[in-house]
């Protein structure tokens, strides 16, 4: 995704000067009003809109606020006067600003801000770009095992619990690495029990901040808040009679978890900004790729949660732990692919040993994406050979070793580590040593495990 920075200010000057110091850097669009600001986000792309607090008709608090609740991916940035202190605290709180700068502002620090903002949005572009991937997995939820493919190969042990746990109503907590497929084996559950005929509503916990997961779960009346004309009800009340995934619940926050647990051992809840108590009758699936016991030791997880959410705890093992999938997966996915593309294609002998040669750190996520590369290169009739196959990482690694994703984490956690040292301790020191927000520094030293 290419997104763009609108930026709002009824001050003609000021949109000169921001054009000028930022046309090269970005894609820069600009707004003299809310409402034209409005008029831009129905229209093109926008990863980050920066705005003027004092602006009228339509401050850019409640400019701000509109835009969270219609386009929540896009982050927000205000510029305000010192004096807006108390609004602007408010507004961070109830989720409305990702990040402030005090007027008048300094273009090197500005610049350094809008990059981070963008960083930020593209992001979680990504992420939703990888959940619509991931998707399409489900695919093989019909394939020609009559369900999940390997539930007859290596997740044999899997599908023996599958038979015994989907006719119950008990909470099922799904624990494996990202791209093994937790969220089919929570619709495979679902197809399976006495609510298949009823919704099965998914939530990904990481894809939203705090205050729009919690609309997002339970709902809002209208008048909640700025911008919400009207009540929406919430994914509980989607799945009320079916089954509620929530998937990477490890990533949501202490205050949210106080909602949840509620929410499990009652059975009931209130929308944001409302009164009545709903009663839902549910089916939970909760999944996450993290250490919750570790997070419960250090305090980032309330352990009541833990036990509420872990009644029938269900691991899937990664798939370099079972080989025997590989090759069912790979030709499945290549069926499914040639299909798509027109096309009549077949894995050699040699592809497929390369194919299981391979430690697939990413899993099956990892796999269809090797396939649908080899696909759409391949000619209209091809036997694809180990040449054809362009893995993510360049080097098998070795069984025991430290994977990508941790080697980045434990990167960025030596980075605060060092930036909390420089300032002696002090987080708000720490951020603008690293550049970024606090509230965004508290979130990562959270989410690390920084002690």
């Amino acid at each position: 995704m290419n997104g763009a920075i609108l930026y709002v200010d009824d001050d003609a000057p000021n949109l000169d000067l921001f054009r000028r110091w930022f046309d090269e850097q970005f894609t820069v669009v600009t707004a003299a009003s809310g409402a034209q600001a409005l008029e831009f986000l129905e229209k093109r792309e926008i990863g980050v809109i920066v705005s003027d607090q004092r602006m009228e008709p339509m401050s850019g608090i409640d400019l701000l606020a509109r835009v969270e609740h219609r386009w929540p991916m896009v982050t927000r940035m205000l510029l305000t006067a010192y004096s807006d202190r108390d609004l602007l605290l408010s507004a961070i709180q109830r989720g409305r600003v990702h990040d402030y700068v005090l007027k008048p502002w300094q273009p090197e620090d500005l610049g350094g801000r809008l990059r981070y903002a963008m960083d930020s949005w593209q992001r979680r572009a990504d992420l939703v770009k990888a959940e619509s991937e991931r998707d399409t997995l489900r695919t093989h939820v019909e394939a020609a095992f009559g369900g999940i493919v390997g539930l007859e190969g290596g997740l044999e042990a899997v599908d023996s619990v599958l038979a015994r746990i989907a006719p119950t109503d008990s909470t099922v907590m799904i624990r494996g690495e990202s791209g093994t497929g937790k969220e089919l084996l929570a619709r495979e559950i679902h197809r399976r029990s006495r609510r298949a005929d009823k919704a099965f509503v998914r939530v990904n916990c990481a894809s939203f901040a705090e205050g729009v997961l919690e609309s997002e779960l339970f709902g809002h009346e209208a008048g909640a808040f700025t911008g919400a004309q009207k009540a929406r009800t919430g994914r509980f009340e989607q799945a009320d009679g079916g089954t509620l995934f929530l998937d990477e619940i490890g990533d949501v926050s202490p205050a949210l978890q106080v909602r949840l647990l509620r929410v499990l051992q009652e059975r009931e809840f209130e929308r944001v900004g409302g009164n009545r108590t709903l009663k839902v009758d549910i089916r939970l699936i909760a999944a996450t790729h993290r250490q919750l016991e570790q997070m419960v030791q250090s305090g980032e997880f309330r352990e009541d949660l833990f036990y509420r959410l872990n009644v029938v705890p269900l691991s899937v093992p990664p798939l370099r732990a079972r080989p025997g999938d590989i090759a069912p997966l790979a030709e499945h996915f290549l069926a499914h692919f040639g299909r798509e593309l027109g096309k009549q294609l077949r894995l050699s002998p040699a592809a497929i040993e390369a194919l299981r040669r391979y430690d697939w750190p990413g899993n099956v996520r990892e796999l269809r994406n090797v396939i649908e590369r080899a696909a759409v290169l391949a000619d209209p009739v091809a036997l694809l050979d180990e040449a054809d196959l362009a893995f993510d990482f360049a080097a098998r690694p070795a069984p025991d070793s430290v994977s990508v994703f941790d080697e980045i984490a434990q990167e960025e956690a030596q980075r605060i580590r060092e930036a909390l040292r420089k300032a002696a301790g002090s987080k708000a020191r720490a951020a603008q040593i690293l550049g970024v927000p606090r509230t965004t520094l508290n979130d990562r030293i959270r989410k690390l495990g920084i002690k």
